[in-house]
């Protein structure tokens, strides 16, 4: 691989119907990050909502928090 090529991992994650997320891990292929969400979805608690697995595709070294620090305590 190219020194100046772009580096992705693909985040797999789970997000309940409350709205909380679990990460579930980093996976260096897509294919991977499948593999390990059909084996999670044999779960408990994961199998009753096999709908809410994610899969993020994120660039190493990337800033995604751009906006700034936003609470909702301070509004």
């Amino acid at each position: 691989m190219k020194i100046n090529e772009i580096k992705k991992v693909y985040m797999l994650y789970h997000r309940t119907k409350q709205g909380d997320e679990i990460l579930i891990g980093f996976f260096s292929t897509k294919e991977k990050a499948k593999e390990i969400m059909e084996k999670r979805k044999l779960d408990k608690g994961f199998k009753d909502f096999p709908e809410g697995f994610k899969i993020r595709t994120m660039i190493v070294g990337k800033d995604y928090y751009t906006k700034g620090f936003i609470s909702k305590c301070l509004k």
